[in-house]
């Protein structure tokens, strides 16, 4: 293999003393192998969103009159069991009517019958009870949210008439998002191997746990890329839906050889460093097997032990025997 040597002009002139290293001249430097015992890591882009499985709607399985809203916009924050919105019901006031009809002739059967029907239109218990206890009917009804979360979608307006079926409110719960990371190809099988995953974000300084929830089967063929879907927990809402994350996968720890990028050089799958040669000032290229770990570090596979020393700039050695031979 072709050695590279810098050689070192010994300057006679009375303006040195001493003659000039090939070190000191070309600013050559050298780093040692290292032996590590820590896991590999890589990191990727995405963003949240809604975890959709949190998404709620308010639907009645009866016509209404809407008489008056308790919530009123987007993005309010509900508890379960908070006031909606008031309604006039033609089938539930009916049904109510029913009820106290068969309370007056004291048909237990029928009763029982009007209460389960009742009950299967959504109608809580506890307006049932009412009924029966106070032998009255009431005309309007209070709607209360089966759901905490904030309103996402509010599509109940004060005096509408709203058929049954139609989406009163959209209630969704932030408690938890997804994240989803746009991963290259070339990448996934390291982040399928991956046993965590650190999500950071510009919002705020905390680091998240996650965990991969799903990997869309499509990929993107402009960037290369797979999307992959991760869970974050929310509970302090200190996140927000579209926020750009930074998401980094690790690996296991294991015990491993490695070398900055900056001491490695790559052709193809041809990996290579430059060794000390023989002689001082002297340096040869050496092909050795390594892979990247990530953007910053290579693996060493073969071809180097620990504490051997390489060129720490290696992209400079190229470059000058480039020059001084047009080739490598």
């Amino acid at each position: 293999m072709k050695k590279i040597t810098f050689c070192v002009l010994i300057l006679t002139s009375f303006a040195f003393s001493a003659p000039i290293s090939a070190k000191q001249l070309f600013n050559v430097q050298t780093i040692e192998v290292k032996k590590v015992n820590e896991g590999n890591f890589k990191d990727f882009y995405g963003k949240t969103a809604i975890n959709e499985e949190n998404i709620k709607e308010l639907v009645l399985r009866y016509d209404v009159f809407i008489e008056e809203l308790f919530v009123n916009k987007n993005y309010a924050m509900v508890k379960k069991g908070d006031p909606l919105l008031k309604v006039y019901s033609p089938e539930i006031y009916t049904g109510q009517l029913e009820l106290l009809g068969a309370q007056k002739i004291k048909n237990q059967g029928m009763i029982d019958s009007i209460v389960q029907k009742i009950k299967l239109l959504g109608i809580d218990e506890k307006l049932i009870n009412k009924v029966l206890t106070d032998k009255q009917a009431s005309e309007k009804i209070i709607i209360n949210s089966p759901y905490s979360g904030f309103v996402s979608q509010k599509m109940a307006n004060a005096g509408a008439y709203v058929p049954k079926g139609m989406k009163l409110y959209e209630i969704t719960d932030f408690s938890t998002l997804w994240v989803i990371a746009n991963v290259y190809e070339k990448d996934l099988a390291f982040v399928k191997n991956a046993k965590n995953a650190d999500v950071s974000f510009d919002i705020t300084d905390k680091i998240y746990k996650a965990k991969i929830d799903f990997i869309y089967p499509k990929v993107d063929p402009e960037t290369k890329s797979v999307k992959v879907r991760l869970i974050v927990e929310n509970k302090d809402l200190e996140l927000f839906v579209d926020a750009f994350s930074k998401i980094r996968f690790g690996t296991a720890k294991k015990e491993y050889l490695t070398l900055p990028k900056s001491a490695v050089l790559t052709k193809g799958n041809q990996t290579s460093v430059f060794v000390k040669g023989e002689f001082e000032g002297e340096f040869e290229p050496k092909i050795i097997e390594a892979k990247r770990l990530n953007n910053d570090t290579f693996e060493i596979i073969s071809g180097l032990k620990e504490g051997d020393k390489v060129v720490n700039n290696a992209l400079f050695m190229f470059d000058s025997d480039s020059q001084n031979n047009g080739k490598m």
